[in-house]
């Protein structure tokens, strides 16, 4: 496969390069500015919809940042109409001509009463891509995202993000890794908390924006990056607003009549309930902004079950959030960023392997930060900013397994006395990041910055005996730090193409293990065939941080035959190519091929029978993938919607080692736990002025359903069906509807469907963790009020 890779890119770029350079008349381009400023108070707008239109077809589209700018690369000059959008601010078109003499425009919105918004006002939004033509990265725009409000962050992520996998609750899997993403919010980075805690610091009905990296991840960004997941959460434009929220929904679920007596063919139908509250309020005081909001949410599934019956499930998510926004000045601005989240919930089981558990499990996150963000200079083809961000991250994870529990942890030096393990962990993370760019001419641009965070916490084990008497304590006060430090350009030679080139630096102290260190050179070469297509080219070489919550030492004392050996970081070459193109009717593409060398590579597994889990080391891990991403939007009619397919193996070769367990084999080739091979997400979304209808339907040829006496093929196109669920498809709906009340009021019912054809499979089989069954079809209520 690496070497079609090669011969496939030397053929293209061959070809491209032939081309370009034979073409003498090469279109004259500029960078293109829009700052979007409030009239009446003289703030920038963030989040402003920001497009640029030629006849009916857009050529390029922005969301405005912090300071109400909209930086548009490489537009070639000429004539464009200019749209300018924001929510309750009187739409703005004008004709704008892009030249040497014109590369700036200043856009200042009045607002508007509700009652003056004309039926047909939010058709005039322009739309915003999702692909961008010039780096590939998707965006989200919450706007037309409607997903269940019973749905988490790694729905949002999952439904959105090429390359993206289904999986139990808690985890997504991206481009054939495990789930080592990161997200950012305003800029800052989010640090990775308890391992196993399934509650976020981040809600994705606060989001406004996601930005979406994936693949060619720039030297800017280290540690978990299979995915770097952007974040901008806007305080709502204008004068005070409150919204409360709520939902409820109940379906029949299956449950057996009588657990203890196993009677697993006797199944009864069980009411399985949710219902959750939200209430926020923002407003702005001269420069200060302001948004506060509160979630609560109950379930009757709180977790992916092992079977599809429903025996322990229950539970309940906390979450409050604000957000903080100050204007220094014309070229400073402050926003904080305060989270936090509780979550508890039952441990669900599977009765065929154990009569009955009582486990409990309660999480809790809470996230800090603060940013300063200062623009140095606003010459076009000479601009400069710097970002400095400090946060803070705390949370615990508690797991009291319950006395009914089957006894089975025993200690390396006692083989008759059996224990249950109670879990009390805790951590506190501090850490900064700085970041400074500088253009220095039209046709150069850099960057360098540097993050460090620091790590302490304590993990506390406890053996239980089967008479409620205490055993044995473990208790390690751990201590660890991730630093590192960047320095990327872009160098644009030439219209027809551009380099990316940049260098990271990690190290990792550990409380377990050496120090880990390793130089990362990431490289990216970019042909713009024309205006709406654009090939690219990547080499990187990218360190896997572990999340230092996740690396226990009390598997030490299981047992004897128990490994030494802690879990390294993953250390991949990574390998990709890839098209995007944009058609004259609103349809955008981006396709690419990838390949990604591990040596070693991680994945998690499952201590003993708890709900605890550890990152281990896999000799080495082989993942090829070819994705297709489409994006559309009408332009004469609001709808819009998107394709995400991918065609993705990834498996391990040899010793499963790490994580101080029993170390294990995966052979010449097994697949992975997360390995299923084809993923698609298809979406359409309707919506006019006071309404909208949504579908989303998601298809996954079937995750791992491991077998140890299995066939397993390599080829991306060896399906290995035999060793992996069923496939399936889950269909989705969602339909809302605004009535407009007195003095701007709003009503908002909205209704939800969830696996619209109650399609209950398997989702994953055990291996490396237990078996989770998809969820039933169920609905749920949504009304919303907005003042």
């Amino acid at each position: 496969m690496l070497r079609k890779i090669v011969v496939f890119l030397s053929v293209v770029f061959a070809s491209v390069v032939g081309s370009c350079v034979s073409n003498a008349a090469v279109p004259v381009h500029f960078h293109y500015t829009v700052v979007v400023y409030d009239s009446s108070h003289g703030v920038p707008l963030q989040l402003a919809r920001v497009a640029l239109y030629r006849g009916k077809s857009l050529s390029a589209g922005k969301l405005s940042d912090i300071n109400g700018r909209a930086n548009f690369e490489d537009v070639e000059a000429g004539e464009y109409e200019l749209r300018v959008f924001v929510v309750d601010y009187q739409p703005v078109s004008r004709i704008v001509t892009i030249s040497l003499d014109h590369e700036q425009d200043t856009i200042k919105l009045q607002t508007v009463v509700q009652q003056e918004i004309v039926i047909g006002a939010e058709e005039q939004a322009p739309s915003i891509p999702t692909i961008d033509l010039k780096t590939g990265v998707q965006s989200l725009d919450a706007t037309n995202y409607h997903a269940s409000p019973t749905h988490q962050i790694i729905n949002l992520i999952q439904e959105n993000l090429l390359g993206a996998v289904r999986a139990p609750t808690g985890e997504v899997h991206i481009k054939g890794m495990h789930g080592e993403y990161t997200y950012y919010v305003d800029g800052v980075p989010v640090p990775l908390g308890v391992f196993g805690g399934l509650n976020s610091v981040v809600d994705d009905k606060v989001v406004d924006v996601a930005t979406l990296l994936t693949g060619t991840i720039p030297a800017e960004y280290g540690g978990q990056v299979a995915a770097v997941i952007n974040l901008q959460n806007r305080v709502p434009t204008g004068a005070a607003h409150l919204d409360f929220s709520t939902y409820a929904g109940s379906y029949l679920g299956r449950n057996n009549a009588s657990p203890d007596s196993l009677q697993l063919n006797s199944p009864k139908l069980k009411p399985i309930n949710v219902n959750g509250q939200n209430l926020s309020l923002s407003d702005h005081v001269g420069n200060l902004g302001i948004f506060l909001s509160g979630t609560r949410q109950e379930t009757d599934r709180r977790i992916d079950e092992p079977l599809p019956y429903i025996y322990s499930n229950h539970g309940f998510d906390y979450f409050t959030y604000g957000k903080f926004d100050y204007i220094l000045g014309e070229n400073d601005y402050l926003t904080m960023n305060l989270n936090w989240s509780r979550t508890q919930t039952q441990v669900p089981y599977d009765p065929v392997q154990v009569a009955t558990l009582n486990d409990l499990q309660t999480t809790t996150n809470s996230y800090e930060m603060f940013s300063y963000d200062h623009t140095i200079s606003r010459e076009a083809d000479h601009e400069s900013d710097f970002l400095f961000g400090v946060f803070a991250r705390q949370g615990s994870l508690g797991y009291l397994p319950g006395q009914i529990d089957p006894h089975n942890f025993f200690f390396a030096d006692d083989s008759v006395h059996g224990y249950v393990l109670n879990l009390d962990r805790s951590f506190s993370t501090y850490g900064f990041r700085t970041k400074f760019s500088k253009q220095f001419s039209h046709e150069v641009q850099f960057a360098a910055g540097v993050d460090l965070s620091i790590v302490s916490g304590t993990e506390h084990f406890t053996a239980v005996d089967t008479n409620g008497n205490t055993g044995r304590d473990n208790t390690t006060d751990y201590k660890g730090s991730n630093f590192g430090a960047f320095a990327q350009s872009t160098v644009h030679p030439a219209e027809w193409t551009s380099f990316d080139v940049g260098v990271r630096y990690d190290q990792q102290v550990s409380p377990v293990k050496p120090l880990e260190s390793q130089w990362q050179p990431r490289f990216k070469w970019n042909v713009f065939l024309d205006e709406a297509t654009t090939v690219y080219a990547y080499y990187g070489k990218i360190m896997v941080l572990n999340n230092l919550e996740g690396l226990r030492q009390i598997t030490v004392a299981a047992n004897v035959n128990a490994d030494s050996t802690p879990t390294f970081a993953e250390r991949d070459d990574y390998y990709e190519t890839g098209l995007m193109h944009s058609f004259d009717f609103g349809l955008r593409l981006k396709a690419d091929v990838f390949k990604r060398v591990s040596l070693p590579g991680v994945d998690d597994q499952t201590v003993g029978s708890s709900a605890i889990k550890t990152p281990v080391n896999i000799a080495e891990v082989r993942t090829t993938g070819i994705e297709l991403g489409l994006s559309y939007s009408a332009q004469n009619i609001p709808l819009n919607g998107y394709v995400n397919a991918s065609l993705i193996h990834a498996y391990g070769i040899g010793v499963v080692s790490g994580g101080f367990l029993q170390n294990l084999d995966d052979g010449a080739a097994t697949d992975l736990d997360h390995d299923q091979r084809l993923s698609i997400v298809a979406s359409v979304n309707y919506q006019p002025h006071d309404w909208f209808a949504n579908v989303t339907a998601i298809y996954g040829s079937g995750l791992t359903n491991y077998n140890p006496n299995g066939t397993y093929q390599t080829g991306l196109f060896d399906f290995n069906q035999a060793v992996h669920t069923t496939p399936s498809w889950i269909v989705s709906a969602s339909i809302g509807y605004t009535f407009r009340l007195v003095g701007g009021a709003e009503l908002r019912p909205s209704l939800y469907v969830n696996n619209l054809f109650d399609n209950v499979h398997l989702l994953k089989g055990a291996y490396f963790s237990s078996a989770s069954w998809e969820d039933p079809r169920n609905m749920v209520l949504k009304v919303e009020v907005h003042l």
